[in-house]
């Protein structure tokens, strides 16, 4: 298996179809099965959306227009890095965080060369890989250069936020965390369906009478005692959440019940969540704490 490491260094664009993420930069370091390194590529893509570099990338990244000037187009960057990377061997393509793979597949699209991705035969998540192995919660996202930090992983001089130097310190990182049975995990076959579920774009249902929805899903049985309970009110939609108030036949209690209702890659997701009822003035003073945490509550994102 030939393991290849890859970062992307992108600059944010405005164009007629909206925002595009265009790649400026590719890394890669590629590793044997004993994660070694066997090879290494980098170069920068001449920008084509737009020839002027966001203040926040050039100091994030400190690369120069001139840097820009004399590069290649990224149909040719591509193209050197498929041949670098090589079509006969089984590989494996992993990233710290699964947004480089996201904006290669967007730029690949953008210049109509989505059947060219194919060349990526497998991808995995190094950063789930290397949080698993440190035993750190997959629901935090651990930047690289800090994950180097906790498992004593020399960072050096190099300047990070850099394709090339990411790639390398990612290697590291990897090279001391990686196991086969930690890979058989996390690691997916990187086909059509991997591509489409990747890019999907999940969304809140606000319409409970959308065909999708399963009407019988809004019963809830009690937390207390498991029998089915009684819907004492109509469903109220706000926070991206449906309410309504329940109340169990046999044991009494009274909840108000949150259903979220989300349309996912494989289908509809529902979930549910209970609070009890005790007085009118606790009712209240949920609801309003609930829809404090709600708005209040920031999207997910990718460790860099």
């Amino acid at each position: 298996m030939k393991y290849i490491i890859i970062d992307l260094e992108w600059n944010g664009a405005s164009t007629q179809e909206g925002f595009f993420n265009e790649i400026i930069e590719i890394g890669a370091v590629a590793l044997d099965d004993a994660m070694t390194v066997t090879g290494e590529f980098q170069a920068f893509v001449a920008p084509k959306q737009t020839r002027k570099l966001r203040g926040r990338i050039k100091e994030l990244t400190h690369i120069t227009n001139d840097d820009l000037k004399n590069a290649d187009g990224f149909i040719t960057v591509f193209r050197k890095l498929k041949a670098w990377i090589g079509k006969e061997e089984d590989n494996c393509m992993l990233s710290w965080g699964n947004s480089d793979i996201t904006v290669l597949y967007e730029n690949l699209k953008r210049y109509n060369l989505l059947d060219e991705i194919y060349v990526i035969k497998h991808y995995c998540d190094a950063q789930l890989l290397c949080q698993k192995a440190a035993d750190i919660s997959l629901a935090k996202q651990i930047g690289l250069s800090a994950f180097a930090e906790l498992i004593g992983v020399e960072i050096g001089e190099e300047q990070l936020h850099r394709a090339i130097n990411d790639s390398r310190l990612t290697a590291k990182c990897l090279a001391r965390m990686f196991t086969p049975a930690l890979y058989a995990e996390f690691a997916k076959k990187a086909d059509r369906i991997f591509y489409e579920r990747m890019n999907f774009k999940s969304y809140n249902l606000q319409d409970i009478y959308d065909e999708q929805v399963i009407f019988s899903d809004f019963m809830a049985e009690c937390p207390v005692c498991g029998t089915f309970m009684k819907r004492l009110s109509r469903f109220t939609y706000r926070n991206k959440k449906h309410y309504a108030r329940y109340c169990c036949a046999l044991c009494g209690r009274q909840f108000n019940i949150s259903h979220t209702l989300k349309i996912t890659y494989d289908g509809l997701e529902h979930k549910k969540l209970f609070h009890e009822i005790k007085d009118e003035e606790e009712t209240e003073s949920e609801e309003q704490t609930e829809n404090t945490v709600q708005e209040t509550a920031q999207p997910e994102g990718s460790g860099e």
